[in-house]
């Protein structure tokens, strides 16, 4: 349920960056008019959308990897590399979870906008960095706890 929600999020944030990003072609194209705030925008809501598909990323263990000589490896190697990721992992989660509620937190107290001409409130993507590392770190812990065996084939 919350995954579903964030990753819908994430949807709509990406979908407000194309938006931006088509309009600021078109009208500069066009009319010769540039949209000021698209950088600002674009980074902000960029970094939300990544923050909040994390979750869904880990669960389904949708990372990039390099697995060269992983095959060739004993099953008990397999296991000792998949429990350290999976410590690495809640280890960087959750300093950056900690980081990024500092930051919403700072961010919501005085209600930040951004310096760009609009105007726009930032504090709401800052919430969203917080929760998506929030939940990066439950997918991560309910991995750990369902244990690496239905993992890691046998093979």
């Amino acid at each position: 349920m919350l995954e579903r929600a964030a990753i819908s999020i994430c949807a709509v944030t990406l979908f407000v960056v194309m938006a931006v990003g088509a309009a600021d072609i078109i009208l500069g194209e066009v009319f010769g008019v540039f949209l000021s705030f698209k950088v600002d925008m674009s980074g902000t809501l960029a970094a939300a959308a990544i923050f909040l598909a994390w979750p869904l990323v880990q669960r389904h263990r949708a990372h990039i990897g390099v697995d060269l000589f992983q095959p060739y490896l004993p099953r008990a190697v397999k296991v000792a590399g998949w429990w350290l990721s999976q410590m690495m992992g809640l280890l960087v989660f959750g300093l950056i979870a900690y980081g990024a509620i500092e930051l919403a937190l700072d961010s919501v107290s005085f209600w930040e906008k951004s310096a760009a001409t609009l105007g726009y409130p930032i504090w709401p993507a800052k919430v969203a960095c917080a929760v998506g590392a929030l939940l990066t770190i439950m997918v991560l812990v309910l991995q750990a706890i369902g244990g690496s065996s239905r993992e890691i084939p046998e093979q």
